[in-house]
Order: structure tokens, then C-alpha cells, then sequence
């Protein structure tokens, strides 16, 4: 195959004596062992990369902050530049944008609309069209402010764990070479 492991099945269209068209796709046609060595070789093949521990947990903590960020679909075009830019680990900005994901970043959206209103209370107003304008301007306001200083602890937070991790691994990965060589 010239594109390498393909984890789905090709679907197979099938006519029938009418000429309806029918997709033939069936999930027990999944080699799911085949897939999740896959995943464990891109896995293992990320952690051996000859990026040093800092730049891949910098990969990480950029993507994660540009996740946090509301930048619905934008966000992976931002974080590859960045990455890009930056010289950093891209399979790391991409795995943190993976973990980061809409359901994960929810709760954190919440929690910057809540921090940023409190920081940002809106102003009491006579009439309701500046009522109305003023309710708007204070909710974007502190939603951004609030999602800036979430997004900033969040990602320093992720930082240091991430750091951490691959740290760890290397030393272990050290040691078992210096172990076997012995």
C-alpha cells in the first residue's frame, strides 16, 4: 500500500439490481490490534525524538494554550505556525491539540466567563440600549481577560507536568541503555 497502515477499511459501494447504490463498510473488518501497535509505535517514535525534553513540553504548552484559546478551527493553523515559528516539537503541539479537545476545554471556557465577569462586573446603565451595550462589551471583555489568565495557568500547569514526563522518560530511557550496555 503507497500510503502505508490504513487503521479503517476502505468501504465498498455495491450496486444492486435496481442501480441503488449501497456502502458496504463493516467495523468487524477493524484489525484493532494492528491499530493500537500503531498507535504505540507513533507514540514511542514521539518520545525517542532527538528533541530535547524542554522543546517538546514548549510544543506542548503552546498548543495547549492556543486550545484554550477561543479560536474554534482556527486554532491547529495557529499552533502549527507557532510551532513552526518557534522551532518546536510539532508532534507535540498536535498531541496537545488532540488532549485539548472541544469537550475537555468546556469546563475551562466557564470558568474564564465566570473569572472575567467577576473581574469585569457590568456597569449599571438608564437607558436599555446603552444597557444592552454595555451587558455586551463587559461580557467579551471579561470572557477574553478571563480566558487569557486561565489559559496562562493552564498552560503553565501543562508546562511543568509535561516537562516533567519527559524528563522522566529520558532519564529511564538513559538508564536502560547504560544498563544493557553494562
Amino acid at each position: 500500500m503507497a500510503y502505508g497502515f490504513r487503521p479503517f477499511p476502505t468501504p465498498r459501494i455495491v450496486y444492486t439490481a435496481s442501480m441503488e447504490m449501497k456502502v458496504d463498510l463493516s467495523l468487524n473488518q477493524i484489525n484493532l490490534p494492528k491499530l493500537l501497535a500503531s498507535a504505540k509505535e507513533k507514540v514511542s517514535s514521539l518520545l525517542n525524538a532527538e528533541a530535547s525534553a524542554q522543546n517538546q513540553a514548549m510544543g506542548f504548552a503552546v498548543g495547549t494554550f492556543i486550545s484554550l484559546l477561543p479560536t474554534p478551527g482556527f486554532n491547529f493553523a495557529l499552533a502549527l505556525m507557532l510551532a513552526s515559528w518557534f522551532r518546536l516539537h510539532k508532534a507535540t503541539v498536535v498531541l496537545s491539540l488532540a488532549i485539548w479537545n472541544v469537550f475537555v476545554t468546556a469546563p475551562f471556557m466557564a470558568l474564564s466567563y465566570r473569572l472575567g465577569s467577576w473581574l469585569f462586573p457590568a456597569p449599571a446603565t438608564a437607558s436599555v440600549a446603552e444597557q444592552w451595550q454595555a451587558q455586551v462589551i463587559s461580557f467579551v471583555q471579561g470572557f477574553l481577560v478571563g480566558n487569557l489568565i486561565v489559559a496562562g495557568l493552564v498552560t503553565a500547569v501543562s508546562y511543568t507536568i509535561a516537562l516533567g514526563i519527559f524528563w522522566l522518560l529520558r532519564n529511564k530511557k538513559q538508564h536502560q541503555t547504560t544498563t544493557s550496555a553494562l
